[in-house]
């Protein structure tokens, strides 16, 4: 872990971890059919309020976590530099929704984790996932603590906004549902969690059909796709964001009661407001 983070330090120096330039809150998407109603109007970009509580600590960058195995071939730096910046991309245009951006009674802590995805049939896969950690922010609670002039109450149990690049892992091991298609995305739940996979090529679904969709056959496909990190492997750059907290504000959220200022609540809201499909041609363009 050392070596990669004196290469990733190098490459800092170099100037060869630039971002793209973030989406601004005001090119956010118009919501989808499945989005809470009352969460959205909370949330939407003509009603900027930021909210109450005390200023919540949030994330500038991610913190970058690169697993690599011990006996298996080590992943690649520029795989791990491709991976990140893609991430990124999705990170900058998630922090600038009104739900997240100058968080106030919510923490955000975010992270990248690549690592290499050991599939079913033994296939070597390499995955990112994004992921940003949400908790409310107690004022007057013992463990609530100031950092760099904000707070944050790590006691608190917290809410996940995850996007993966290459969803293999979910598809293979979770039980997925199949929700619809709308926006270019196709919207999927686990349990009562949202999810909106998008890639270049959906999977086949009907929804009259006799026979339930399963996720099992799209997994077979994902395994042997490299496109996310691979410049010109053959694949579709799947992607897939997921929204989830414990079972009951999933299903608090589904029906439309959950407080729109909850984390959970927050982290939904800016992801139903994004487009996933024009963020994943911006990831795309990172090269």
């Amino acid at each position: 872990m050392a070596d990669v983070r004196r290469s990733l330090a190098k490459l800092v120096m170099l100037g060869l971890f630039a971002t793209v330039p973030a989406m601004s809150a005001a090119q956010a998407a118009t919501t989808d059919g499945r989005a809470p109603r009352r969460l959205m109007e909370r949330w939407a970009v003509a009603t900027p309020m930021l909210g109450g509580g005390l200023p919540g600590w949030y994330s500038k960058i991610p913190d970058i976590h690169v697993h690599q195995p011990r006996n298996l071939a080590r992943i690649p730096l520029a795989e791990i530099d491709l991976l990140r910046r893609r991430a990124m991309v999705a990170f900058e245009a998630l922090m600038r929704q009104p739900s997240l951006h100058d968080v106030r009674g919510a923490s955000l802590q975010a992270d990248i984790n690549i690592a290499v995805v050991p599939t079913l049939d033994g296939v070597r896969l390499v995955g990112a996932i994004l992921s940003i950690n949400a908790k409310s922010v107690i004022e007057g609670k013992p463990d609530t603590i100031q950092r760099d002039g904000r707070y944050l109450t790590p006691s608190e149990e917290g809410a996940v906004l995850s996007v993966h690049l290459n969803p293999y892992d979910m598809m293979a091991r979770r039980r997925v549902q199949a929700e619809g298609v709308e926006r270019g995305g196709f919207q999927v739940r686990t349990g009562a969690a949202y999810g909106i996979y998008a890639a270049d090529r959906l999977p086949d679904y009907d929804p009259n059909s006799d026979y339930a969709w399963g996720p099992r056959a799209l997994a077979l496909e994902l395994q042997d796709d490299r496109s996310w990190y691979q410049p010109m492997a053959a694949g579709v750059h799947p992607l897939l964001a997921h929204v989830s907290s414990h079972s009951h504000e999933n299903e608090d959220l589904r029906g439309d009661r959950l407080n729109p200022d909850r984390p959970l609540a927050r982290l939904a809201a800016a992801m139903f407001m994004l487009d996933w499909d024009d963020i994943r041609r911006r990831m795309k363009a990172v090269t």
